[in-house]
């Protein structure tokens, strides 16, 4: 009985550690650290844009996206189902980018172990969610936590097919890779690193060579609905052009935001520990690093490339796919060094990161510092049933008062929009159809009481029609990033 007993608590240490640390409980603890304070920040223009496509029918959905936003039609299909079942508040319709998070640090985790390393996987888990662009794709409505998911494990299963023969790994590489490529077309730019992968970390012969190629081309065909579409919506992306590309957008910006002290700390102990205090470390994992340079720099070469010499193709947050990699980088550095250092380096990213984290969770914490939620809240909380509304429609696109429609349309139950001529759903875009100023002074005619919603630069010409039809200024409020108006007479 005594035997018995004493070996009880080895083994539950034992249960217990194996719990604690399987990349599935890491991947948890991932989602949950990046949900904290999602539902703080207002909706900004690219998440109601989001909404506005989710909304809509299954059909009218299929139909829209022939014209306008083939590229997201996967992830809003998903966000369909899920704010079915759970709403629209931000914590909702965020959520499935945190759960993104943390499976893809779960698929971190498990690649890193199964590239021989178990000590650098959790390092590397803990880089990339803490990683500004982590965390700002894991709090926000779009599909870019959703891809970066999918590539990760489509590269751990690149690497299991590549040792094994089995059919069915290399069909789960080509659904995994084929779903990312459909959900953000730029994962292709990936696929070069999971051949490398697969290759470098498994025997080649002929057979692995057919099945690979036969893997690679399921997976474009399973994107090809797609990316056929997409290509004819090359229009739809001329924003691009007022992009800038240089040092910053290409070489912190995609992985640190505007952290630039945390890109600096990074790339010092890549360097400085990485390089001059760990080189057998780096020596034995000559062949991962390879792979690891393909999938960190290849797309962001081909898209810088193709920007300056073809047409604007690139954003920072276009290389999101490449974080798991530079954790990765940062993990294999760090776990070369004595566990004690190990620790204190992994405690000062933490640190140089979480200004950053707080930042993107405050109310105003996503791009353009508009507040929609405010505009929307102030006309819920103080307009009266009747009333009717102008929400400014000019300029760009993020500063649109008239987002605060599309991402909060139950503040605007029981009021009037003077303007609105049709829906969006329509015009192949995400702007509803507004009658012009003749018409909208003959429908002004008939209010007493109009909201005017304005950006901080003015509407001159909404404000023109509501004076030349009798109104008056009575009351005026500000929230960040536009003017709320009571006009009556």
């Amino acid at each position: 009985m005594e035997g018995r007993g004493s070996g009880a608590v080895p083994h539950a240490a034992g249960a217990l550690r194996r719990v604690f640390g399987s990349a599935w409980f890491i991947g948890l603890l991932a989602t949950l650290a990046t949900a904290v304070g999602s539902g703080v920040p207002s909706y900004w223009n690219d998440e109601a844009a989001t909404l506005r496509l989710a909304r809509l029918p299954v059909a009218d959905m299929l139909a829209f996206v022939q014209e306008k936003d083939a590229v997201h039609v996967v992830y809003a299909l998903l966000v369909h189902g899920w704010i079915a079942v759970f709403g629209e508040s931000e914590v909702a319709v965020r959520a499935p980018s945190a759960i993104a998070v943390g499976v893809a640090t779960a698929g971190v985790v498990v690649l890193v172990r199964e590239l021989g390393q178990p000590r650098a996987a959790v390092v590397a888990a803990v880089v990339f969610v803490v990683l500004p662009r982590t965390s700002f794709n894991g709090t926000e409505a779009r599909s870019y936590a959703l891809t970066t998911a999918l590539v990760t494990w489509a590269a751990v299963w690149a690497l299991r097919a590549g040792r094994d023969r089995g059919a069915g790994r290399w069909t789960v590489f080509a659904v995994l890779t084929g779903l990312a490529a459909a959900t953000f077309v730029y994962a292709l730019l990936l696929v070069p690193a999971f051949v490398a992968l697969a290759l470098l970390h498994g025997r080649v012969d002929r057979r692995r060579l057919v099945a690979l190629a036969v893997a690679v081309a399921a997976a474009v065909v399973i994107a090809a609905p797609v990316l056929v579409t997409a290509a004819s919506q090359g229009s739809q992306v001329g924003w691009l052009a007022h992009q800038p590309v240089n040092a910053w957008t290409v070489l912190v910006e995609p992985f640190a935001a505007q952290a630039w002290w945390l890109a600096a700390l990074l790339t010092t102990i890549v360097v400085v520990v990485g390089v001059r205090r760990a080189r057998r470390p780096w020596a034995a994992h000559r062949r991962t690093v390879l792979v690891l340079a393909l999938w960190l720099l290849l797309p962001g070469a081909v898209l810088v490339l193709g920007s300056l010499l073809v047409t604007p193709a690139y954003t920072p947050r276009y290389l999101s796919t490449s974080t798991p990699a530079a954790a990765v980088v940062v993990g294999l550095a760090v776990a070369g060094v004595r566990r004690t250092v190990t620790w204190v380096l992994l405690a000062a990213m933490v640190l140089a990161a979480s200004p950053a984290l707080v930042t993107m969770r405050t109310p105003l914490g996503k791009p353009a510092g508009t507040d929609l939620r405010g505009m929307a809240r102030t006309l819920q909380h103080e307009a009266r049933p009747g009333d009717g509304f102008l929400l400014a429609d000019r300029g760009t696109v993020s500063l649109r008062p008239r987002v605060a429609l599309a991402a909060y349309p139950d503040a605007f139950a029981g009021l009037d929009d003077v303007a609105y001529r049709g829906s969006y759903r329509t015009t192949g875009s995400y702007s509803d159809r507004l009658v012009g100023t003749a018409a909208l002074r003959d429908r002004l005619r008939s209010e007493q009481r109009v909201w005017l919603v304005v950006p901080d630069a003015g509407d001159p010409e909404l404000r023109d029609a509501l004076r030349a039809t009798g109104f008056t200024p009575a009351h005026r409020e500000h929230v960040s990033g536009a003017e709320i108006t009571l006009w009556t007479r």
